[in-house]
């Protein structure tokens, strides 16, 4: 929803929060924390080139693997 409303990601989590897009940082649910989160960077748009990568996806910044073996940041 950010991006169709401002036409570009954004750049800290915390835009989310100071835009209203989130009541806050939500927490990471293996390490607990609003700190861990890996953040992933969307592409620089070509047709834009001055514009700067923004956060596209967020994945648990926890380390280690589940009962199943998949480890916790591919999740």
């Amino acid at each position: 929803q950010y991006y169709a409303d401002k036409a570009h990601y954004p750049y800290t989590l915390e835009d989310l929060v100071d835009d209203g897009y989130l009541r806050t940082i939500p927490v990471d649910p293996i390490t607990r924390s609003t700190q861990t989160w890996d953040l992933i960077e969307s592409d620089v748009d070509e047709s834009n080139p001055d514009q700067s990568s923004g956060i596209f996806d967020v994945k648990s910044g926890a380390s280690g693997q589940a009962l199943d073996g998949t480890y916790y940041a591919d999740w």
